[in-house]
């Protein structure tokens, strides 16, 4: 598995920072662990170095929390460095949580329950900076609701979204149960009786 690319701006500088000093991000919801995946992204780390810098900002408490490259810190952490190149980024809390959603989103395999509380994450965080109290309230200036934009931007239509939000309200160790379980939400036909029927199947 070879890295992904971040996109940064031209006048953004790569610094060395060491590990210590490096803190996973608030309630991330995408799980990091030594699969497959992770031992070709050692290989790829041990090989060539980590080409990609994490996306890190700095925070009151004097460490810098982890944007994007939590699997990248981790894979280099297994392989014995004690720096990592970062790029420092000043952001506010709701731009942080959509940044952190959205780099993750591009990996190519992602659990159910992963992409349930990365929507809900993002969902709450698009809501609380438009002032919007639910997902059906529109934005006037762009005449999409909060659940529109998320759609749009991940790939999935309104009603998947709404879907995999829903499925937050089960406690974690029943949410984990669905992560083998292929859901049927390929189509905007299927309905809210697939989910309920599912969380059924799950609950006996």
């Amino acid at each position: 598995m070879t890295e992904k690319t971040d996109i940064r701006d031209l006048d953004e500088k790569v610094v060395e920072i060491e590990m210590e000093r490096l803190r996973t991000f608030t309630n991330h919801p995408f799980k990091v662990i030594g699969d497959s995946q992770m031992i070709e992204l050692q290989d790829s780390i041990k090989k060539y170095g980590v080409l990609n810098p994490l996306i890190v900002r700095p925070r009151e408490e004097g460490y810098y929390e982890i944007i994007s490259g939590h699997r990248r810190k981790y894979a280099a952490e297994r392989l014995g460095y004690k720096k990592i190149p970062v790029i420092i980024r000043m952001m506010q809390d709701d731009e942080a949580v959509v940044t952190m959603v959205d780099s993750n989103l591009q990996r190519e395999q992602i659990t159910p329950s992963e992409k349930a509380y990365a929507y809900k994450m993002k969902y709450d965080a698009i809501k609380k900076k438009a002032g919007r109290k639910n997902c059906g309230q529109v934005d006037h200036n762009t005449g999409k609701r909060s659940i529109d934009v998320i759609g749009e931007l991940c790939g999935d239509s309104a009603k998947q979204v709404q879907r995999y939000i829903k499925m937050t309200e089960l406690i974690p160790a029943l949410l984990d149960e669905l992560d083998p379980i292929p859901l049927p939400w390929k189509s905007d036909e299927v309905d809210n009786k697939n989910y309920i029927q599912l969380r059924n199947n799950v609950l006996v």
